[in-house]
């Protein structure tokens, strides 16, 4: 009997031991087999040090304030300052000595003048070939003829030949006359884009400072910073599309140009975006250009929404090489550069109370809202800051570090969490 009750008493302790080693079992799998079933569904990242930059490609317009000087007469040139150069008010850019020859030609008119000088020698060269074959024509029908008829037909002859003569002289005199002057130039159409707006210089002198240019295209006039605002994308495109065309540098006549200054101070760069490209703009941020390999500040001057795209104006003092000769530039610009934590964007919520985070994986495979603050975005990833940042309102907040375990797409649970737990603080 006795023995039968302590048989009994053992198989208790032993099914309460099972029981145990069964309850313990089951918290086990509840701690770390359940979470990491789950987390087999659930895609997670490391948080990780990098760097971001938010940049757009864009093909700007250059607009920069200008001034076109001309010689007040037909005038030897002799520069003084080289292209490209710095110079004050009042320096002597060229020499100018008044003269009476003939302006110097460009590569072009050169050719131009030396193809038609050849054909006036083959056309002279035919036309005595026929004068010779004519004279021996009339020599064999001459001994049938009087002597009078010959020498009235050799005074007509004389006659017509000093008219033809003295026509050619005129001609030339006037293709001569139109190469002088600026209506026959081929400067004319650009000093008529200029209208009255450039400077007469009879000794060649700069009123103002700035660098020097030896190149024009008529564009200098209209494409100013003082008339920016009234160009649209038509207007920008169309000026800065010219060509440019080097003004004389041996000898000029009146009123050619002869050199140009590009005022030493502030310029805009001027390009489209798409709206939701242009969001990430705002005025009076500092942002970069890549210039000849190097990153050059500049200023957001203005943000302008003209319906489907918006206006990007942009403002800076920097000159660099090859700037004097170009209206437009091809650049990437760096909106944002930041260095921290590397987030994907899928990965932030926002809490009811406006704070923005993401969810981390704790040890025990919990899902912990962490609030994070963003230095740039590119709009697929963003960089935050580590274990410690300061908010709005002045206060530190501990955030993520480095190597926590990110929720790449948080649940629905996880959303309800946020709202449950709002819902407790109130």
């Amino acid at each position: 009997m006795e023995t039968n009750r302590r048989g009994l008493f053992n198989k208790k302790w032993i099914v309460a031991f099972l029981v145990y080693i069964g309850l313990v079992a089951l918290c086990c799998i509840a701690l770390y087999v359940v979470p990491s079933v789950i987390g087999m569904f659930e895609r997670t990242y490391i948080a990780e040090h990098g760097k971001i930059d938010v940049t757009d490609e864009v093909s700007a317009f250059i607009v920069r304030d200008e001034r076109v000087y001309v010689a007040a007469q037909k005038s030897k040139i002799n520069r003084l300052a080289d292209s490209n150069r710095l110079v004050k008010a009042g320096t002597k850019v060229v020499e100018l000595t008044p003269s009476e020859e003939t302006f110097d030609l460009s590569d072009e008119d050169e050719d131009a003048d030396a193809e038609k000088d050849d054909k006036k020698d083959d056309k002279k060269a035919a036309e005595s070939k026929d004068k010779k074959a004519d004279s021996k024509d009339n020599k064999a029908e001459s001994e049938d003829k009087t002597a009078a008829d010959d020498a009235k037909k050799t005074d007509k002859k004389k006659t017509g030949s000093g008219n033809d003569k003295k026509t050619e002289k005129t001609e030339d005199a006037a293709e001569q006359d139109a190469k002088l002057g600026i209506r026959g130039s081929k400067y004319a159409g650009i000093m008529e884009e200029l209208g009255d707006k450039y400077s007469v210089t009879e000794n060649g002198y700069t009123r103002t400072a700035g660098y020097v240019s030896y190149y024009v295209d008529g564009a200098e006039a209209r494409l100013s910073t003082k008339a920016i605002e009234s160009l649209n994308y038509d207007d920008l495109k169309e000026l800065t599309g010219r060509k440019a065309v080097k003004v004389p540098s041996g000898n000029c006549g009146k009123n050619y140009p002869i050199f140009k200054i590009v005022r030493n101070r502030k310029w805009y760069l001027v390009y489209y975006l798409k709206k939701d490209e242009a969001a990430k703009y705002t005025e009076g941020q500092t942002v970069y250009i890549d210039v000849n390999e190097e990153s050059v500040p500049v200023t957001v001057r203005e943000v302008r929404d003209e319906g489907k795209n918006t206006r990007i104006t942009l403002t800076c003092k920097t000159f660099f090489d090859g700037f004097l000769e170009i209206r437009n530039l091809d650049t990437k610009v760096t909106v944002e550069s930041a260095e921290g934590l590397v987030l994907e964007d899928g990965s932030i919520v926002e809490a009811p109370d406006g704070k923005r985070g993401v969810f981390v994986v704790n040890k025990l495979g919990q899902h912990v809202f962490t609030p994070v603050r963003t230095k740039a975005d590119d709009g697929t990833k963003c960089v935050v800051y580590s274990d410690i940042y300061v908010d709005d309102g002045g206060n530190y907040v501990e955030t993520i570090g480095t190597y926590d375990e990110i929720i790449a797409v948080p649940s629905d649970e996880d959303i309800a969490s946020l709202k449950k737990s709002s819902s407790n603080k109130k």
